[in-house]
């Protein structure tokens, strides 16, 4: 009796380690197929993500040609086109010069970390409700821009790829514009914007613009650095001075 027990107790005991161990195959064959068809999606992103060279040559030959444009795009998109290109950069930041007062510019230890000089000098950088900015753009930053954010799109960070990428589209659709045989001269006073749009159904009117009224578009002022008379007639909460905008 005790033996057929102890028989049957060894039999069951087999079966259910058996049992465990086709269990945990199971469980790593189907761990192991979606790794593979994680890794499947990530390479056909990062071939999306990819520009030829042909391509991003012919880019920055055009680029590489213009005086100057006015980009307009929200700050923090800004920030990610001055990081990547120039290695740092604050949203509040208007200008790539050091500021004396270290308000609207980067300070010194921050001058420093740039690994390229952006050459924004103040008055380059307009602020606009909303967070919307205009940048001036030069020709060589523009190229240094499209360079970087290639770069940048073959990153295996899926976000930052992708981000990088669309991003190198909207300023290689300006290149694309351009007329080599136009006169020269004919790309200062563009005004480039890089942020999606929506069809006209899904945009909602503030009280007082009809159909027939078109809503006046934000007045973009300068930050300009205080002067330190202002900073001293206007202490804040921690007695530190704080500055007056000059429009």
């Amino acid at each position: 009796m005790f033996k057929s027990l102890f028989r049957t107790f060894v039999e069951q005991y087999t079966k259910n380690q058996q049992l465990k161990r086709e269990l945990r195959a199971q469980r790593g064959e189907q761990e192991r197929r979606w790794r593979e068809e994680d890794r499947a999606v990530l390479r056909a992103a990062l071939a999306a993500n990819q520009v030829t060279l042909d391509q991003h040559n012919g880019t920055l030959r055009c680029a590489a040609g213009v005086s100057y444009l006015t980009l307009r795009c929200h700050e923090d998109t800004w920030t990610f086109l001055a990081r990547t290109a120039f290695g740092v950069w604050e949203p509040g930041w208007t200008q790539s010069t050091r500021d004396p007062y270290d308000r609207v510019g980067p300070t010194a230890t921050r001058v420093a970390h740039f690994t390229a000089n952006p050459n924004l000098p103040p008055g380059r950088i307009t602020k606009a409700d909303g967070g919307m900015q205009d940048v001036q753009l030069s020709g060589h930053n523009l190229v240094h821009l499209l360079d970087a954010l290639r770069e940048a799109a073959a990153s295996e960070l899926a976000a930052t790829g992708a981000r990088a990428r669309t991003l190198y589209d909207r300023l290689a659709s300006f290149t694309a514009k351009l007329d080599a045989t136009a006169p020269t001269g004919r790309t200062t006073g563009i005004l480039w914007r890089i942020d999606d749009s929506l069809h006209s159904r899904y945009v909602s009117r503030p009280p007082g613009n009809g159909p027939g009224r078109t809503a006046a578009a934000p007045l973009l002022h300068k930050v300009a650095s205080p002067t330190p008379t202002a900073r001293r007639r206007h202490p804040d909460r921690n007695g530190s001075p704080t500055p007056v905008a000059q429009k």
